[in-house]
């Protein structure tokens, strides 16, 4: 199937066709099924799914109605609406949004506490289309008057059992009381369908349809899990090891104390890894400075309290490490789901001390996740592991050489024995990596 079979209008093809979208994902396809049409809908949905995608074509629909053309938005009332349980994920959302809908002429605009309260007042007081926020600073400007849902057309939650999980309840009631209950379409976009989930759906959508567009057994089917065994005061120890025997392209450690994430933080810089700290009483510019770091490639080692990571989108993670486990079962789908996205294989590690396995063994069993366990990797693994992939890249390089790089060589080598050359370059080649701790 291709997303010119799904009756989308003009503009939107052009912007899907302009980001390369050819064939919609699973959860795509699912929420627009004509089946489903204009109804409410219940998804189970993994993270990088698309499903940002998926519900921003369900906001066009919603917008543009059967003359295919968006109504000049007035102010104080927006349209659509989507709840976000962070700022990043709601800016990400918002620019997401942005693109999609351009073509369209909509007007999308965020409101996400530590932003500026007047600039996003002045905002909707000039009319947008869609708006994406926070559920606290979306109460906060309902309360003020600032914000009005009486001509809501659709409403998203993302993430919905992560903002109850947050404690956002209070919040959400407010809003979806705030919404007119006729006529909106309303979609719960959710990892999990846990009880309270559930109720919210009885209570504020219409007969809402379930779409399991990521089967159970699926959710973690991209993802690898690996457990260790580790005293707690070795921690750290195991997590400078873990990280040097995988070399991951991009990981993110998971503390349980903000006091822990800068420690960590800070002791893995020191050791030489690019590493840096996000945690729930950072500001906005220094989250925001932490995360462009680590996807620009400026840093390789995110480590984040659960709070501080909740709904970030970061592609291209290799590695889940939780440092320091998770407080259940869900959680540890939210924290695991950071990787393996989008159809790319992921990897996540446990560190667990001798007390902690039996409540860790628990916890994926109600995961419906195996962990292959085994020992931290050790300084000899490590060498040896670092001694191939210094093997590959010689070999990938030795094919051929220009006449002045073997003019060099020959000089390199007059008077030197070969092995003491190799030598040195070994002594290069590891001095550009933290050292391995020795672990009891």
């Amino acid at each position: 199937m291709t997303f010119d079979a799904l009756s989308l209008s003009p503009p939107l093809r052009t912007a899907l066709a302009a980001r390369g979208y050819g064939e919609p994902t699973p959860v795509q396809a699912a929420v627009l099924a004509t089946e489903l049409r204009g109804r409410d809908l219940l998804v189970s949905s993994r993270t990088g799914s698309g499903k940002t995608v998926a519900f921003g074509l369900v906001l066009a629909e919603a917008l543009l109605g059967e003359e295919m053309a968006l109504a000049p938005p007035a102010p104080r009332l927006p349209g659509a609406l989507v709840v976000a349980p962070t700022r990043e994920l709601a800016l990400q959302v918002q620019s997401e949004l942005s693109w999609l809908l351009a073509g369209a002429g909509a007007r999308v605009g965020a409101c996400v506490g530590g932003m500026d309260p007047r600039r996003e007042a002045r905002a909707l007081a000039g009319g947008l289309h869609v708006v994406v926020g926070t559920p606290g600073r979306l109460r906060d400007h309902l309360d003020r008057g600032q914000l009005e849902l009486a001509a809501l057309q659709a409403l998203v939650l993302d993430e919905a059992d992560e903002m109850l999980d947050m404690g956002f309840r209070e919040e959400l009631e407010a809003i979806l009381g705030a919404a007119p209950a006729e006529g909106r379409r309303t979609l719960l976009f959710s990892a999990t369908l846990p009880r309270p989930i559930l109720e919210l759906a009885r209570r504020y959508t219409h007969e809402a349809a379930r779409v399991a567009a990521t089967p159970p057994g699926e959710a973690h089917a991209d993802i690898a899990y690996r457990a260790h065994l580790v005293a707690a005061r070795e921690r750290e120890h195991a997590i400078v090891n873990v990280l040097r025997r995988l070399e991951p392209a991009s990981a993110l450690v998971f503390r349980d104390r903000r006091e822990t994430v800068h420690h960590t933080a800070a002791s893995l810089a020191e050791r030489g890894f690019e590493a840096v700290a996000l945690s729930g009483e950072l500001g906005q510019a220094e989250r925001t400075k932490a995360l462009k770091a680590l996807r620009d490639g400026r840093a390789r080692v995110l480590v984040a309290t659960d709070v501080a990571a909740r709904g970030l989108d970061l592609p291209g993670v290799d590695l889940v490490l939780h440092a320091d486990l998770p407080r259940d079962a869900a959680a540890l789908q939210h924290r695991s789901g950071r990787t393996g996205r989008a159809g790319r294989k992921g990897l996540a590690v446990l560190l667990s001390a001798p007390a902690e396995r039996f409540r860790l063994e628990r916890m994926l069993h109600q995961a419906g996740v195996a962990a292959e366990w085994g020992p931290v990797p050790g300084p000899e693994e490590i060498r040896a592991r670092d001694e191939e992939r210094l093997a590959a890249e010689v070999a990938a390089l030795a094919v051929e050489a220009t006449e002045e790089e073997r003019a060099v060589a020959r000089r390199l080598l007059a008077g030197r024995a070969p092995e003491l050359v190799a030598a040195a370059l070994v002594r290069l080649e590891r001095a550009r990596h933290p050292a391995p701790e020795e672990l009891p």
